[in-house]
Parts: C-alpha cells; sequence; structure tokens
C-alpha cells in the first residue's frame, strides 16, 4: 500500500540479510542432494552451488551451467559419485581435460558430503561449510545455522534429511528471518534511509529512534492489559473456559514431579496471562522510546466474529492519551520543563 501511493519502503529490517538467504540456500541444496542422493538434478543444483563465485563472470557461469546441463543428464547418479571399475560415467561421454580435472575434482567433494551423512546434523552443516564458504561471516553463519538446527532436530527426533533441509529452505525464501552476521544485518542505520518509510516490528526496533513513528494496531488484542474483556493470541475461543492448553499442560507436569505443587485448574492460564501482559507493556515501551520528535499511535477493532468481541484501545494506550490531554503529568503535578515527544491519536 505505501509502496502504491508512491512511497519508498524500506524493509530490510523484517527480511534476512541477502548473505544470509544465500548462506541457507546454498546449505540447503546440498542437504536436498544428500536426502535423494539419486536424483541428477539434485546433484547439478549442488555443482552450480559448489562453482556459485562464478557467478560474477558471465563466461565462466555459462560454463559452469553447460557442466551442469550434463551432470543433470546422467542416469545412474552413483556410477559418477562412486565409480566402480568399467562403471566410470566421465568415460561414457567426451570430456575435454579442463572439463575431466573440473568434474573429478567436484566428484571428490560430493564423496566427501555423502560420506559426513552418517554425522549429527550440526557437524554435517560444519562440514558442508568448511568446503563451500570462505568469508568469516559466511563460516559464522553456518555455525549458527547449524546450532538451530540441532535444537530443531531435538525437538523434532523423527525429523530427517528432507525435514531439515526445508527447515533451511525456508530461510532462504525468507519466509522466516534469521539474524546473520554481516553489515547487512548488524548495521542498520536509520539516518542512511532519511526521507524513507521505514518498516519494522517493535522488536526489531530495539536501539534505534526515528524523528516520526508509527505505531500500529495499539489494540486490546495485541496489548491486553488482564481485563475481563481482553483476548489472548494463545487462547482460541473453542477451547472451554478459555484455557492456555500450553500453560495448563505445562502447570499439570510440575504437579506431577513435584508432590508439593497442587495444580487447579484455570490458575496457570492466569498466570500466563499476566506474564504476556507484562511481556506487551515492556514492548509498547520500546515502541514508544522510538520517537524523537513524533509519536502517531492507532489502533483497530480487528476481524468481528461472533465467537470473539471486538478489539478496543488498549488499556495503555487509553492512559497514556489521558496522561497527554492532562497536559503531560497528573493533575496534583507540576509541570516539568522538558516536554516529551508530540503525539497523535488515530
Amino acid at each position: 500500500a505505501l509502496r502504491q501511493r508512491g512511497l519508498e519502503v524500506v524493509d530490510s529490517l523484517l527480511r534476512s540479510s541477502t548473505s544470509t538467504r544465500k548462506a541457507a540456500g546454498a546449505l540447503a541444496n546440498v542437504l536436498h542432494h544428500l536426502a535423494d542422493p539419486t536424483a541428477s538434478q539434485r546433484l547439478a543444483r549442488v555443482f552450480q552451488v559448489w562453482r556459485r563465485v562464478d557467478k560474477e563472470d558471465t563466461e565462466a557461469w555459462q560454463y559452469v551451467m553447460t557442466l551442469s546441463k550434463l551432470l543433470a543428464s546422467c542416469r545412474q547418479v552413483e556410477e559418477f559419485v562412486w565409480p566402480r571399475a568399467g562403471q566410470d560415467w566421465l568415460d561414457t561421454i567426451e570430456l575435454s581435460d579442463e572439463d575431466l580435472e573440473l568434474l573429478t575434482l567436484f566428484r571428490g567433494f560430493a564423496q566427501r558430503w555423502q560420506s559426513a551423512i552418517v554425522l549429527p546434523i550440526d557437524q554435517l552443516l560444519l562440514t558442508l561449510g568448511q568446503d563451500l564458504f570462505s568469508e568469516a561471516s559466511d563460516l559464522a553463519i553456518t555455525h549458527k545455522l547449524a546450532v538451530t538446527l540441532r535444537q530443531t532436530s531435538e525437538q523434532h527426533p523423527q525429523w530427517r534429511l528432507p525435514e531439515l533441509a526445508g527447515e533451511l529452505a525456508v530461510i532462504a525464501r525468507n519466509e522466516r528471518r534469521f539474524l546473520g552476521f554481516s553489515e547487512e544485518d548488524s548495521g542498520f542505520d536509520p539516518r542512511a534511509h532519511a526521507g524513507k518509510v521505514v518498516v519494522a516490528t517493535m522488536h526489531k526496533a530495539k536501539g534505534l529512534e526515528w524523528d516520526r513513528v508509527y505505531l500500529m494496531s495499539v489494540n486490546s488484542y495485541d496489548f491486553p492489559s488482564g481485563q475481563p474483556y481482553d483476548q489472548y493470541i494463545a487462547e482460541k475461543w473453542f477451547i472451554r473456559d478459555e484455557l492456555n492448553l500450553g500453560a495448563e499442560a505445562l502447570a499439570q507436569l510440575d504437579a506431577v514431579l513435584d508432590d508439593e505443587v497442587v495444580y487447579r485448574q484455570g490458575d496457570a492460564t492466569a498466570q500466563a496471562r499476566l506474564d504476556y501482559v507484562r511481556e506487551r507493556l515492556r514492548l509498547l515501551y520500546v515502541g514508544i522510546t522510538r520517537a524523537k520528535s513524533e509519536l502517531v499511535v492507532t489502533w483497530n477493532s480487528g476481524r468481528s466474529a461472533a465467537s470473539r468481541p471486538e478489539a478496543v484501545q488498549a488499556l495503555p494506550f487509553v492512559a497514556l492519551q489521558t496522561h497527554w490531554e492532562l497536559g503531560g503529568c497528573r493533575q496534583d503535578e507540576p509541570l516539568v520543563a522538558s516536554q516529551p515527544p508530540s503525539t497523535r491519536s488515530v
């Protein structure tokens, strides 16, 4: 909508950096090949990943694509990767000495990667990263991705390489933000985007400041205050008594493991609500304090549904607005010289 109105938008804070996505994509392609080692198309794709530095040279990349198409035509991939006497695919096609040397070198890496498949996922990724990357930032990203996939593997012990490769592909497609170590990830400077609309979440805006800040959807759903009319993301409308099933399950486990803990239905839900209220209030404070001169706060009623009442103005928003309308201080307090940023309620 902003771009349709001719406004220049900066949304890099919502996306993984290009270098992070490329690193995740390279690793994901190799994992996809290891998960399906007989697919010649995947082998050809891995060859492109291995020689991706040649993309900067049009002629060199055309040469890479030619050899890649040749690999894609290999019907028995094992005859290329693990040849036996008299069954070497490279002997069945016409190749120049340069072609043969490059494909033989690639075969050595492919053998190394397939041999490493017995390693845990984090060690496998680190092995791949050592062969694929030379930049310190890419190696650091690989280590971070390895830790993430190890945790994912522990949470989903039934997952195998296809599912784990899919996790990397999600990051590569920018469907999930993953913070890397490049300057693009860690060096965002609002002053470098003066005159542009920077779109960010409140979490990603921590530590940054702008002359004017717009806070969207400051309603009772996104920022509840523990009131009877509040709705909570973790509570589904179709669950009896609006219980937080995750919090209740953890409370029941605590009661099973500790005889001194007494489980009462609903107590865990109430506590989870208060914890969430505190967290969201702190986040709202972060958003408010990003403004140096002007703060514009908006709210909406959300999607109307028979099972859920409309959202209303968030209580902290009401308190802030009332505080400002009274002159920026309580009636029993003297006015102070330093004025907060100007605000507008929409």
